[in-house]
């Protein structure tokens, strides 16, 4: 299937987004920074920046991998993989941090936004229709489809809804190829398509890496 450098770009500039927050997130959890995430309104706009991106190009790609027909074992495979790893990443941070483990985080939303939004594939402007009425919602009215809440405050919880909202946005975008934008092969360019193809694996890899140093940091520091 053909690779098209928007797609990857979008998914590569959320890892690369991703990766700068939770670096900062990890200076500010070990002294070296103070990023509020909570109060600051840089730090509250800027994850969600990342998780719309991821999801748009969820929503672009399904669409581009799967047309109007699905292909259930290409899926189901992709779909299996993303589930193992999202209960991977809530078994170790229910170990190393009880207080705050992700139980229902990006990969957790991406795998079940993948499947809700499965019927609206042959439907690419019935899919901006429901997209944009739940993100109005969401954002003018503050009304959401419920989801589960844990009593704990997880360190990383991203509801289906209005998320995925912005996959069906990535449908329509499909829909008026906007994946043939043209994209020169720039060097700036050149490490975010990389990361958009490796996305997955240095998404489960990051944060284990950039918390290492900055712990071994710490302890250096001392």
């Amino acid at each position: 299937m053909k690779r098209y450098p928007f797609i990857d770009i979008i998914r590569g500039l959320a890892v690369f987004l991703m990766i700068i927050f939770h670096f900062s997130y990890d200076l500010t959890l070990f002294g070296f920074a103070s990023f509020d995430v909570n109060k600051d309104l840089f730090w509250w706009i800027f994850p969600r920046v990342i998780v719309f991106l991821f999801m748009f190009s969820v929503g672009i790609s399904m669409k581009h991998s799967h047309g109007e027909t699905i292909r259930w074992n290409s899926f189901l495979k992709r779909l299996l993989k993303l589930v193992v790893l999202a209960a991977l990443i809530s078994l170790f941070t229910y170990i190393y941090f009880p207080q705050s483990w992700i139980y229902f985080g990006t990969l957790h939303s991406i795998a079940l936004c993948s499947i809700i939004i499965l019927p609206f594939l042959k439907y690419p402007k019935f899919s901006l229709f429901v997209g944009s009425c739940l993100i109005i919602a969401s954002l003018v009215f503050k009304v959401d489809i419920p989801w589960f809440l844990l009593p704990h405050a997880s360190m990383d919880y991203i509801a289906p809804f209005p998320w995925v909202g912005v996959c069906l946005l990535g449908i329509f975008a499909h829909s008026v190829n906007l994946h043939h934008l043209p994209i020169s092969n720039t060097v700036f360019l050149r490490p975010l398509k990389y990361m958009g193809k490796h996305s997955l694996p240095i998404y489960m890899a990051h944060q284990p890496i950039l918390f290492s140093i900055v712990w071994i940091f710490s302890k250096l520091a001392r």
